[in-house]
């Protein structure tokens, strides 16, 4: 029962964001890390100590992130343009296109970059312990 709330909160917030994309112009920088901007953090009020964060990104050609994980952490990760290539530990590498929606289970290591020559566009999902950070570095 549980699930299908936070689902129904991601396809809910997904719908909000996909209209302010259309209204916003986010600048890629090059190189480095994606530009990235929250446009919501809330309480699961039915969930206690869970909360939900909402990411809108653009990714220039050649961007990525470290390596990292989220402790207690969902990630949803919704290609809205273009697409992106990521490194899962226990699942290996995974291309994500326009339409489509990668689910990163809690602690695994991962990174996600643009491996494309165009602009990548994504809207991040997160769903966690409010008491964990967002993520952290995983050092090799």
């Amino acid at each position: 029962m549980q699930k299908q709330h936070v689902l129904g909160i991601g396809l809910f917030a997904a719908g909000i964001v996909l209209g302010a994309l259309g209204s916003q112009n986010l600048l890629a920088q090059g190189g480095g890390l994606p530009s990235t901007k929250m446009i919501l953090r809330a309480d699961l009020e039915n969930i206690p100590g869970q909360e939900v964060l909402v990411f809108i990104s653009d990714w220039a050609p050649g961007t990525r992130l470290p390596l990292h994980m989220h402790p207690n952490g969902h990630e949803f990760v919704y290609v809205v343009e273009g697409e992106q290539t990521f490194e899962i530990d226990g699942v290996g590498q995974k291309v994500v296109k326009a339409g489509e929606v990668l689910h990163t289970q809690p602690n695994v290591p991962h990174f996600g970059r643009n491996a494309t020559e165009k602009l990548s566009k994504t809207v991040v999902f997160r769903v966690k312990d409010k008491s964990q950070p967002i993520s952290v570095e995983v050092k090799r």
